[in-house]
């Protein structure tokens, strides 16, 4: 009678936590806000909210629909890329998409022009993996893929694209959050940064 007894508050509670748990996930799930992606960008995934693009250390709010850069200082928000960066191409520009928790990454930039630092894709991947990748999706730490009909689709875009970008201020400035005691001092030499003097002196002995 006990064992049975035992069996019925195990299920019970087993068929509590299914419930309960299914409800916790149906809640986040529909806590997800989505935004509206950008035509030059890869595939949508549901709920991120930045984009960074590392070729030219810059980001993108899909809730404001603006590029975030740096100039001067600061953080400079607009609608299109500043003419700096006219030459610059949207619909082919390696993409990363970035933690659906973070909130205004450029807020902490060295960690994101660190681990994503201008070109490093170049290097990672090898060169028929890179002629079908599109970018880097943190959640789920996944590859964007080129698929035969999303090439098609961003040469048609970019061939149609409007060359005259919308430069004006989004939103106000805000300056740069820079961390640490150390910013503007002297760069210490660590033991890999230095010169290979005993192999040197090898190379004049000879």
């Amino acid at each position: 009678m006990k064992a049975l007894r035992k069996i019925g508050i195990t299920t019970a509670l087993m068929i509590l936590f299914t419930v309960c748990n299914g409800f916790v996930t149906s809640t986040l799930q529909a806590q997800v806000i989505r935004y509206t992606n950008p035509v030059w960008a890869p595939a949508y995934f549901p709920g991120v909210r930045y984009y960074y693009l590392p070729d030219i250390e810059a980001y993108y709010d899909l809730s404001n629909q603006d590029f975030v850069y740096l100039d001067n200082g600061q953080w400079m928000f607009s609608y299109g890329l500043p003419s700096i960066y006219a030459g610059f191409d949207l619909f082919g520009a390696f993409v990363v998409a970035l933690d659906l928790d973070v909130f205004q990454p450029w807020m902490h930039h060295q960690f994101y022009v660190s681990n994503y630092p201008r070109f490093y894709y170049r290097s990672v991947y090898k060169d028929a993996e890179l002629a079908n990748i599109r970018g880097f999706n943190e959640n789920g730490e996944k590859t964007f893929s080129f698929t035969q009909e999303d090439r098609a689709r961003m040469d048609q875009l970019r061939k149609s694209a409007n060359k005259e970008t919308r430069t004006e201020s989004s939103r106000p400035a805000q300056k740069s959050n820079y961390y640490g005691t150390n910013i503007g001092q002297h760069v210490r030499v660590l033991p890999q940064m230095r010169e290979n003097r005993q192999e040197n002196q090898g190379q004049r002995r000879r």
